[in-house]
């Protein structure tokens, strides 16, 4: 770039006695030059488009399609296939998510085939014609074996939905998203806040069992994908008054300034207080609550999630971090020692969080971070010779002989595109 800014450095420069300036005239063709944010440097966004597609996605489509519009999800390491491969709204959902994903990166017919084909079977077969929502278990054929209706599979299906209509901008997907959302607020909606774990076919409750905000942090998710997709109001609010339940009634401050969001509650939302009773906290979601909420803030669900969002991604970093060799740990407990070891996911909303927080602000420690968890993710879970990936470090003997589904390596691989400034495609 010779730009009058250089032209003058070089000029002043030719006064000056040339020795003393030779270990920096390397840097002298990047004055003003590199205008790329410290995100785009500090991410390989090829390594990591590659590492979605190539390395994940092409497996999952030669493998998972169903010619009805199902898919299969139960695999082993080498991708052959297990005898149970029962439907379940959740990782249905998930998949139909992985392939619309993989046509916004590489155009390819075959993931949006797969992506549509898969909506149809869900909205034929999952979609519960009578009394709205979704059946819980389906048979290979479409045969419905659970009637149930469930939040987190709920969650998932419309997260599916949403995806649809913003990569295609068809109104029918439009039209069944926003009806998902309708039923979901009319059966499953909790008075006493949240949703409903789980309730019969007619949307009646049974007995309450133990509280989880797991699936509501999924709705959560679900709702910002169709707010991003529509811009509907009411899911605006909706949005707004789950993320101000989490906030305001299940988040447990810290007295160092952090805050946590338990795992498992009582019947009064109030966490569980042992180990032993079944109480702690999962470091992988303080890490994917803290980047939905830092989502949320960006849609303009509420000015006060940006704040919020940093107190648990801080919470996560030190309670749950490994500064030694990188990555999430597992689990910690209010009344026992922590639960070290790693699990994949974590590792993956680990690296969504960091990068998202890392990008919208200047805490450039967190890059470190990312690149050390990265650099672990590489070496110790990315299956290299197989494709997909490991379900946890195998440091001590072999791995469950499983392939975890892709949905939440496919987000963190998104979520650091988005920060490089890469578009669909490669764009």
């Amino acid at each position: 770039m010779n730009s009058p800014r250089r032209r003058r450095l070089l000029a002043g420069l030719a006064s000056v006695p040339l020795l003393p300036l030779l270990p920096l005239l390397p840097l002298l063709p990047l004055a003003g030059c590199d205008s790329r944010s410290k995100a785009e440097r500090q991410i390989d966004a090829d390594w990591h488009r590659r590492a979605a597609l190539d390395g994940h996605l092409a497996h999952w489509l030669a493998h998972a399609p169903n010619p009805n519009g199902s898919f299969r999800i139960n695999f082993g390491r080498d991708w052959r296939a297990k005898d149970d491969q029962r439907l379940e709204l959740t990782l249905q959902g998930r998949m139909i998510y992985a392939m619309a994903t993989g046509y916004e990166l590489s155009q390819d017919q075959r993931y949006l085939q797969a992506a549509l084909k898969g909506g149809e079977f869900l909205l034929k077969h999952f979609a519960d014609p009578q009394h709205g929502g979704f059946f819980h278990l389906l048979s290979p054929e479409g045969q419905v074996l659970s009637d149930a209706k469930r939040s987190y599979g709920h969650a998932f299906a419309l997260f599916a939905l949403a995806h649809l209509y913003r990569i295609t901008q068809d109104a029918r997907w439009q039209e069944a998203a926003l009806k998902a959302w309708h039923d979901i607020e009319q059966g499953l909606a909790d008075p006493a806040g949240g949703f409903h774990a789980q309730t019969s076919r007619s949307f009646v409750q049974g007995p309450r069992g133990t509280p989880s905000q797991n699936p509501l942090m999924h709705m959560f998710e679900a709702q910002l994908a169709l707010l991003e997709a529509t811009g509907d109001v009411a899911v605006r609010n909706g949005a707004r008054r789950l993320g101000d339940f989490i906030v305001y009634r299940l988040m447990q401050g810290q007295a160092d300034g952090t805050a946590s969001i338990p795992e498992w509650y009582d019947a009064q939302w109030r966490p569980l207080a042992t180990k032993q009773a079944g109480g702690y906290t999962d470091i992988g979601h303080q890490f994917e609550w803290s980047h939905l909420l830092l989502s949320a803030h960006g849609l303009g669900v509420s000015p006060l999630y940006a704040a919020v969002s940093e107190r648990l991604l801080d919470f996560a970093l030190k309670q749950g971090y490994d500064e030694i060799d990188g990555g999430a740990i597992n689990q910690v407990y209010p009344d026992a020692p922590p639960w070290k070891g790693k699990g994949w996911w974590q590792q993956a909303e680990c690296l969504h969080a960091l990068i998202q927080a890392a990008s919208g602000s200047g805490r450039n420690e967190l890059w470190r971070r990312y690149d050390q968890t990265l650099q672990l993710v590489r070496a110790e879970l990315i299956d290299t010779e197989q494709g997909g990936w490991r379900p946890a470090l195998c440091r001590r003997g072999g791995c469950d002989d499983v392939q975890p589904d892709p949905y939440h390596m496919l987000s963190m691989h998104m979520a650091a595109l988005r920060a490089a400034g890469i578009g669909t495609a490669g764009r």
